[in-house]
């Protein structure tokens, strides 16, 4: 039993599509956690956001995007990804697909609210959507072998 499941375990962590998962749940739970503490700090209990200004609700979520954004690309290069590419066109590469993924998630999000009256019912259609989106980004793109240098640029 013990076998088996260390077996599953392996498996699993071997599986860039889980560890791609495991690294979207971490990342909501920082770039969300980000965000709430800014309301903490601005004076906001964590329900009572209804008298929160645009600025403030602006900057928060701006702090909670980028910190979030820093997470998921460290946690993508070396955990998700194993890249070993040392230079700043994959950052720029990586910044470009969170851009487009966060640009057809609010085009979707606008659109489904259209059709689907369930806000649960069309986020959780966004996101998967968009998790599809953002995987195959980063895989091919911000990750991919074929736009990685192929010279050592440690030196």
């Amino acid at each position: 039993m013990i076998n088996k499941l260390k077996e599953l375990i392996v498996k699993l962590y071997n599986d860039k599509r889980i560890r791609f998962l495991f690294v979207g749940c971490l990342n909501t739970v920082v770039g969300t956690g980000t965000t709430l503490i800014c309301y903490l700090i601005m004076g906001y209990g964590l329900f009572e956001q209804t008298n929160i200004t645009f600025w403030q609700n602006f900057w928060a979520t701006v702090i909670g995007y980028s910190v979030g954004t820093v997470n998921s690309y460290l946690w993508n290069k070396f955990f998700t990804f194993k890249s070993s590419e040392k230079s700043f066109a994959e950052v720029v590469r990586f910044v470009g697909v969170c851009a487009v993924q966060y640009g057809v998630n609010y085009g979707l999000t606008i659109l489904a609210k259209q059709f689907i009256k369930m806000h649960l019912v069309y986020t959780i259609i966004v996101t998967l959507i968009c998790m599809v989106i953002s995987y195959i980004g980063h895989s091919l793109f911000s990750f991919g072998k074929k736009f990685a240098k192929t010279e050592d640029v440690s030196n």
